[in-house]
């Protein structure tokens, strides 16, 4: 798969020498926390540095982006694409490392927020093992995808994608040996250095966004992901989906077999006015991972319920406010009844100020909660500033 990446990579670059369109990007997340004093005290260890180059025509395109984190440059997406036109339709080979995702995850207000401000978990299935992020194709691995698009024959945008992702498909391979004389291959398991991905996707404008996402990285352990979205209310946006998982565990030894994973996922946004929007995110998910004790029961069964509020005003056209609320409820028990002694409560305002058309400036106080009895608000408080820079080019 290397090589295949390298060939699409170095294609991509070598057409950059003719391309129109160079984009930079650059972000800077900086947080200070309170010290026992009260005072702020600058948090040197979780600033993180993102630099991004983008080169696009309509032939292909390539993007690298590096992360500075704890003062050591890290590699986070390089990954380049080439466009043909067919026939019927048209084919674009992506490869290289990124996370590849098409569900609209209603992030019109997130601006420079990260997830513990804003979006705390993906669409798919909160803290699984094979079906969290569950639209995310490549997870961030080296990975090889085509998609084919149609656009002119129907009334919408049909697309198809297919792909290899890097990964260890079969955990308990074993050495392949030869028998005496016959040269025939006996007592050997296929090992292959990566699994399969797929997905179909349609949308036709003011209508209807669908999508079906598939993903097979480890033998037996598939994840299945299905989300819509409504495109025909005004000034509404909404995505709607749930993913199904199984969990094939490999150590017999232990009392690990087969698991099963499911979440669902409501995201809305409803723009009040011009100036004023509330968005919300929801998610409920179960997970057993094939664990068993002594005696042969399910020992890791939990469920987790997660749900968000956000309300973004625009004060001026340089100047936004916004609030989110974040409530992680984890404490399900093995029945699956609710008993949510241990709620994660983050309250985080925020302003954004756009400083100039290509610079700004968004600064944050997260005031987060742990394991929160409901009577005992004053315990397990964190409090964090985000100050995050930004500038595109």
């Amino acid at each position: 798969m290397k090589k295949i990446v390298g060939a699409v990579l170095a294609a991509t670059m070598l057409a950059g020498t003719a391309m129109a369109d160079i984009g930079f990007s650059y972000t800077s997340s900086n947080y200070f926390t309170t010290d026992g004093g009260g005072n702020l005290k600058y948090v040197n260890g979780a600033r993180t540095d993102c630099l991004s180059v983008t080169m696009s025509n309509a032939a292909g395109g390539a993007v690298v982006d590096f992360d500075i984190e704890g003062g050591s440059l890290v590699k986070d997406e390089y990954y380049g694409w080439l466009n043909w036109g067919l026939p019927l339709g048209q084919l674009q080979v992506t490869a290289g490392v990124w996370n590849g995702r098409y569900v609209n995850r209603i992030r019109a207000d997130a601006g420079d927020l990260k997830a513990a401000d804003f979006e705390k978990y993906k669409p798919g299935v909160i803290g699984g093992a094979t079906g969290g992020d569950s639209d995310n194709l490549t997870l961030g691995n080296i990975a090889t995808v085509a998609a084919w698009t149609l656009t002119d024959i129907l009334p919408g945008t049909l697309m198809a994608k297919f792909g290899l992702v890097k990964s260890t498909y079969n955990p308990d391979a074993t050495a392949s040996t030869t028998s005496t004389g016959s040269g025939d291959v006996v007592d050997g398991d296929a090992s292959l250095a990566a699994g399969f991905v797929g997905e179909v996707a349609y949308q036709q404008n003011d209508l209807i966004r669908a999508n079906f996402a598939v993903r097979n990285l480890v033998k037996n352990n598939f994840s299945f992901g299905a989300w819509v979205s409504p495109l025909m209310i005004d000034k509404l946006s909404l995505t709607v989906g749930g993913t199904i998982a199984t969990v094939q565990n490999w150590n017999k030894a232990d009392k690990l077999d087969g698991g099963m994973e499911w979440g669902v996922d409501l995201r809305a946004r409803y723009k009040i006015t011009d100036a004023l929007s509330v968005t919300t995110m929801n998610n409920i998910s179960g997970a057993y991972d094939g664990a068993r004790n002594e005696d042969g029961d399910k020992v890791s069964k939990k469920m987790t319920l997660w749900n968000m509020v956000n309300a973004t005003y625009a004060i001026a056209d340089n100047l936004t406010a916004g609030l989110t609320l974040n409530s992680v409820c984890a404490g399900f028990d093995e029945d699956h009844k609710a008993n949510c002694d241990g709620f994660d409560i983050t309250v985080s305002p925020s302003l954004a100020i756009q400083a100039t058309e290509k610079a700004a400036v968004t600064v944050a106080f997260r005031a987060a909660w742990t394991d929160v009895n409901l009577s005992a608000w004053d315990e397990n408080l964190n409090v964090t500033v985000p100050v995050i820079f930004s500038f595109s080019y």
